[in-house]
Formats: structure tokens, sequence, C-alpha cells
């Protein structure tokens, strides 16, 4: 039997300005309980996938805080880890801070990795992806690489500066950068099947070609120069892609919708988190909740509308919130008045009344803010 790793790969996670100022991307909070990292590790656990390394390129403590031991998406927890890998070098050379040279580092130190295959996916593609018919595939086609794809319709205003490609007969012939000019669009999800064989020739060539090459410009650069067959697999589960603020916020309001929910969450396939031992919820008696998520450890007294939010948070008498993302351990003072608004951690909101975005401009407060 094929020994499968998974790789979770952390170098290229896109910037969000004020949320991801102090913390990587894998890190953030998500739907008031999750964080973005717990999709791809639940992912890999769900695929039977036990021995996974993340790459981190930022941010370790968080990271480590988040998953812990890393047990809760272990199935079989004798022989199954999560192990963080970190270049220590190239924290202090950001631009040879890459995927790869983490990687080179560790693959130095403990000789090599154990494993047949490896299966490296982001954490910034939202989804419910079962790997192992793809890596079956893969095993029997033979291929160097297997790049997972979605096909989308609306590449003119989601996915922009993703890679596009050209498929014909299941190989990858191009790829290239989405600027937005079609709707239609073979989009890479950024992940990959590859063999043992085939990374450590990524792994080499890439002082050749580039020592600032990531493994997404290796794949690239090695389909556009046909220097290795790259087979396509088009993934047609539903995939939320956080590449902006706007993404973030959008669609996590998005999920408040069942319908939309139902195609990321599915019944058979459970999306794993680190647990807190907080007290439910509490609901003073003129709280109003409409269609929101609201956290464990949540002290509402207020309104609250089409909102996520977080664990211990307080939402005071007479304040409202809409359309609003609230972080853990926000205070909404008395009469405060919230629409469309993202709450960092820690922030506390007594004085001012009124704080009002619109769906195109929302208002971001900082983490630790008194307003």
């Amino acid at each position: 039997m094929s020994k499968i790793i998974g790789i979770c790969n952390l170098h290229n996670e896109p910037h969000l300005g004020e949320i991801t100022k102090n913390r990587p991307l894998a890190a953030l909070s998500f739907l008031g309980r999750y964080g973005i990292i717990d999709f791809t590790l639940s992912n890999f656990s769900n695929s039977h996938i036990d021995k996974v390394y993340v790459l981190v390129r930022k941010g370790i403590v968080g990271i480590r805080k988040h998953i812990g031991s890393g047990a809760i998406y272990t199935n079989n927890t004798k022989t199954g880890s999560i192990e963080l890998l970190i270049n220590e070098k190239g924290l202090s050379n950001k631009p040879f801070n890459t995927d790869i040279n983490n990687l080179r580092s560790v693959i130095n130190e403990q000789d090599d990795l154990d494993y047949d295959y490896a299966v490296i996916a982001p954490t910034h593609f939202l989804s419910s992806m079962d790997f192992r018919p793809i890596v079956k595939q893969h095993i029997e086609s033979g291929a160097a690489i297997t790049s997972i794809y979605t096909h989308v319709s609306d590449a003119n205003r989601e996915y922009i500066n993703c890679r596009k490609y050209k498929i014909e007969n299941g190989i990858v012939k191009e790829s290239t950068r989405n600027v937005g000019r079609t709707n239609e669009a073979d989009i890479s999800l950024e992940t990959y099947i590859i063999s043992k064989k085939t990374l450590r020739k990524i792994i080499a060539d890439s002082q050749k070609v580039s020592e600032l090459y990531s493994i997404n410009d290796m794949v690239n650069y090695m389909i556009n120069e046909s220097i290795l067959e790259v087979n396509a697999y088009e993934f047609k589960g539903y995939v939320i892609p956080i590449l902006s603020m706007e993404d973030y916020i959008n669609h996590s309001l998005d999920l408040l919708n069942y319908h939309v929910r139902s195609k990321l969450f599915l019944p058979d396939w459970p999306i794993y988190t680190t647990t807190h031992n907080t007290a439910p919820a509490l609901y003073g008696k003129d709280a109003e909740v409409q269609n929101s998520f609201i956290a464990n450890g949540a002290i509402i007294k207020g309104k609250v509308t089409n909102s996520i939010i977080s664990r211990d948070v307080v939402i005071e008498k007479n304040a409202s919130v809409n359309n609003s993302i609230i972080f853990t351990k926000t205070l909404i003072g008395k009469e405060a008045k919230l629409d469309h608004v993202l709450c960092d951690k820690n922030v506390k909101i007594v004085h001012a009344k009124r704080l009002v975005g619109t769906s195109e401009d929302v208002i971001v407060i900082s983490q630790g803010a008194n307003i």
C-alpha cells in the first residue's frame, strides 16, 4: 500500500489587510467557530491522510495555539501526526522564505520524509474535498503530477490573479494568470498530487531555475516549458476562495444562507476544529437574534441580525449588530448601532454609538481598539 502524506502549504496565503497583519490567514477565525486551516486539515483527515506537515511561513505561535497537538484532526492517533515546519533561516530573509526552501531545510536535516505520494494543498480555497479518488486516479495514471482545478463561470469577478489552465485531453497545456477577461475558466486550486520522485525533482530544479520560486511557480514553469506532463483533475464541489478582505466578509455572510452553507458543510464530511470549554451562549430577556451564527460564551442582550458573533462577545442592552462579523472577546456597549462592521478581537465599543458601513465599504476595527 502506498504511503500518502499531506502537506498543508501556508506560504502562498493572500494578505487580507488589517486582519492578517499580525496573524497568518490559516489562523483567522471563520464563522465564529472555525479557523481557516480547519478545512484543509479536515479534508486530509476525512481522506484518511493521518501524516500531515504544515509549512508555516509566519505566525507559528498562532497556528500551534489553534491546532494544539493536532489529535482532533487525526483518525489514528498512534501512527498519525501533524508537524509544523518552518524555515528558520528564511525568517530573516523574506524573499527566500518559500515553501520549497522550507521543505529543503527539513529534507536536509532529516534526510527525507517517509512517503510515496504527497497531497499538497493551501488553506485559502475552502472546500470539502475527498482526496482518495484523486490519489487513486493519479497512481493509476502514472503521472508525475496531478493538479486539481475547478471550472468557474465568474472568472471576470472571482479568482483574479489565480492561475488559469488550458486543458487538452486531461493534460494541462498552459498556465496563465486570470486577469478577468472571460467569465468561463478552469482555475487552479493550487492543490497537487505529487510522487516523491517528482517533488524531489521540483526541489532540486528550483535551485537552477530560481531560488525565489514556490511550488506553484515551479509547477507552472514545468507546464509552460513542457518539462513535465501534468494531469488535470476537475473538482466539481463547492469552493470558496478567500483571496481578499472582500472575499472573506462576503463569503462568510453568504454562509448564513442554509442553501449556500449546505454546499460547503456536507453531512458525511465533518469539519473538525479545536474545542473550548466555554459555557453556552446567554440571551437576555430583551435579546433578538435573526439569521446569525452565535458562538458559545457570547452574551446577547441586544439585537443581532445577519451577523457572525464569536466566542465571549458581549452585546449590551439596546445595542444592535447588523450584517457584521465580531471576533472573540469584543464588547458592544449599550445603544451602539453597528452595520457592516468587522471587529477584530478584544475590541471595546463604548463611546461610539453609530458605526455604519456598506456592503462595498465595510468598517474594519483593529484588534484591541477602544472606540
